[in-house]
């Protein structure tokens, strides 16, 4: 009997037409109304059996024609599409126990289709949420496992985006029905932010459509625990107590991380086809808990290398300041202490005070370490003198932060129902119109003094000759715009 082969990279580069040839092919035929590609699935199902690690791309494509076929006379009973894409999940699931490389990455990005599915098909959820919360917890528990099974860390990084031509194939239904005009990776990755679907443009790698997967799969289990019924307080201990479990999961591939606290810089939560307005906010009033809470476990995680550590605490310290500005602009006076208290608890901003006065012989004045407000302030001055303490850029972070203040205030709850109160003793609901505090003017002038007296004894001088000194000083108008 023939032993099957791994999958060399000149064999790829050999099959690869007949791969391109079928997917025109398939797209073709299909849009011109047909039904049957029987040919198809059997030369695809005898070349996956013949390989010992099958490439993503031909996982996605065997499995896609078989799905589109199998689901091609439009079933219309929720129970039927359910437990077809069910069945979808764990065909795709299989081909993980073949493969003796255990490629982590690309046995987490595999069951993206089976996200896309569950979202697009609007399934009942009040007749099925039984089942649906089945194959969530089935889909987190998959990635946990192929996570935790990487006793050396997240190897096995592909790079390349081949399976970028694959998505056409997924949503090749969607786009008969409308006539074209679908936006295809917005379709394809219903739980992703515009930012997200950027990163995928180009050879993204294989480790960053994991990471999409995996902030998909968070999202999804979480919206599925709306309208279930649960007290108010047993419902938020829940919420948190499932999306701790989940990070603590997820988090060996730091691109998960990273993706998940810019997602919490964002105007909104990407889950607008599963929750209501008034629900995303609770969810992300819940997420700002959980980010917060995950700072003490930050502070000590060795896994990491320095490079990850600095990126990851950095984009936590923002989703910190994003928190408090949240709980303060809605009224939450409860969580704006519990905020701070969580903020120095986690020892971040001595880290951080300590990877910018350990490069430098002159010890800069250091901000209040209990106001994110003040370390970020503080940060974007040293910016602006050429320092650099990580890969991300201070200003444009920033700006995002602000984009999100502004972009909250003019989207707010667009069909004009009020939420419900974000903690029960919240002297203010959360109603769409979120404004400033009047103090806001005197807090700059305060964050003025502070930056002014950390610049001045800096000097141009301050980074002993490691960075480059650019720009001139700022006014007090430029340091208002700043840090307003």
């Amino acid at each position: 009997m023939k032993q099957p082969q791994t999958l060399s990279p000149p064999l790829f580069e050999t099959l690869e037409p007949m791969l391109n040839e079928s997917i025109y092919h398939f797209l073709t035929e299909f849009h011109n109304g047909r039904t049957d590609f029987s040919e198809l699935t059997s030369i695809f199902f005898r070349l996956i059996q013949s390989m010992t690690d099958p490439p993503l791309e031909f996982i996605w494509f065997y499995s896609a024609i078989t799905f589109q076929t199998l689901n091609s006379t439009a079933v219309t009973d929720s129970h039927r599409l359910f437990l077809s894409v069910n069945d979808l999940f764990h065909s795709l699931v299989s081909f993980r126990h073949r493969s003796h490389n255990n490629n982590c990455f690309k046995s987490v990005s595999v069951v993206a289709p089976v996200l896309y599915s569950l979202v697009n098909f609007k399934f009942d959820v009040s007749r099925l949420r039984n089942e649906i919360v089945g194959l969530a917890d089935a889909i987190v528990g998959h990635i946990i496992m192929c996570c935790s099974n990487n006793s050396n860390g997240l190897v096995g990084e592909e790079v390349g985006a081949g399976w970028v031509g694959l998505v056409p194939i997924w949503i090749a239904d969607q786009v008969r029905r409308n006539e074209g005009r679908v936006d295809g990776f917005k379709l394809f990755f219903p739980l992703s932010s515009e930012d997200m679907r950027r990163g995928i443009v180009g050879d993204c790698g294989m480790r960053y459509l994991a990471a999409v997967v995996m902030v998909e799969a968070f999202l999804f289990r979480l919206c599925l625990m709306f309208d279930s019924g649960v007290a108010r307080v047993d419902f938020d201990k829940d919420v948190k107590s499932c999306a701790a479990q989940i990070i603590q999961g997820f988090k060996k591939n730091t691109s998960y991380l990273v993706m998940l606290f810019k997602l919490l810089l964002e105007p909104s939560l990407p889950v607008g086809e599963l929750l209501a307005a008034p629900d995303e906010l609770i969810l992300r009033r819940l997420l700002y808990d959980v980010a917060l809470d995950f700072g003490p476990f930050l502070s000590c995680d060795t896994s990491l290398d320095d490079a990850q550590y600095k990126e990851i605490v950095i984009l936590w310290l923002f989703v910190a300041n994003s928190a408090l500005q949240f709980a303060s602009e809605n009224g939450d006076h409860v969580g704006v202490s519990c905020y701070r208290n969580a903020f120095s608890a986690s020892q971040l901003p001595q880290q951080i005070i300590l990877w910018v006065t350990g490069v430098t012989s002159v010890k800069p004045t250091v901000p209040d370490i209990s106001s994110p407000k003040d370390i970020i302030g503080w940060l974007l001055v040293l910016e602006q003198q050429g320092f650099k303490i990580c890969d991300h850029n201070i200003s444009e972070l920033h700006e995002k932060t602000l984009k999100y203040s502004s972009m909250a205030k003019v989207n707010g709850v667009k069909d004009g129902h009020e939420s419900q109160t974000m903690v029960e003793d919240a002297p203010v609901s959360i109603n769409g119109r979120r404004k400033r505090s009047s103090t806001g003017f005197w807090e700059v002038q305060k964050q003025i003094k502070v930056i002014k007296c950390c610049h001045e004894n800096l000097g141009d001088e301050g980074f002993c000759g490691k960075t480059e000194v650019v720009g001139n000083s700022l006014s007090d108008q430029e340091m208002v715009d700043m840090v307003r």
